[in-house]
């Protein structure tokens, strides 16, 4: 079980978006939430469905229209270890215990260092490795992401799988 609480969340949409490389949370709020990386223009993603590759303004624009809450946590570029794009097209979709943080934490040269997000959020906040973090369709009283366990990552891919 994990949990995190952010320091301050600014309650907007970043401004230079498309030139920063930030770790972008859906469903910040549920359990558990969705995880995707963005670099620049290009944004990255495994679902349960596929491994996505996308432009960052397209999710932006799905940020904007939707009411999804979304915790947008800009990181430094160097962060970046491996080609993004190459990774995650090793990757079909999130299935048999690979889940959305697979790709990301490979990326980052984090593998068997973190196991969920928190854990990969309090890495970051410990190197002192988040720039910034943005909110946009949050609860008032949100604060950061809730406490689960790895097992309801996984029966949550299961059933989005149709098992």
């Amino acid at each position: 079980m994990s949990k995190f609480d952010f320091e301050s969340i600014h309650r907007e949409l970043p401004e230079q978006l498309l030139q920063k490389t930030v770790i972008w949370i859906w469903n910040a709020d549920k359990i558990p939430p969705h995880i995707g990386i963005s670099i620049g223009k290009d944004y990255y993603s495994l679902t349960y469905r596929k491994s996505e590759h996308l432009l960052t303004a397209s999710m932006l624009k799905k940020a904007k229209r939707s009411a999804i809450p979304l915790v947008l946590v800009e990181i430094p570029m160097e962060v970046i270890q491996t080609d993004t794009a190459s990774t995650f097209a090793k990757y079909d979709r999130a299935v048999n215990g690979i889940t959305c943080l697979q790709p990301i934490r490979e990326v980052m040269g984090l593998e068997g260092k973190v196991s969920q997000l928190a854990n990969l959020l309090s890495y970051l906040e410990s190197e002192n490795l988040i720039l910034q973090v943005n909110g946009l369709n949050l609860p008032e009283n949100y604060t950061g992401i809730p406490d689960y366990s790895m097992e309801e990552i996984l029966e949550r891919i299961k059933s989005l799988n149709g098992g």
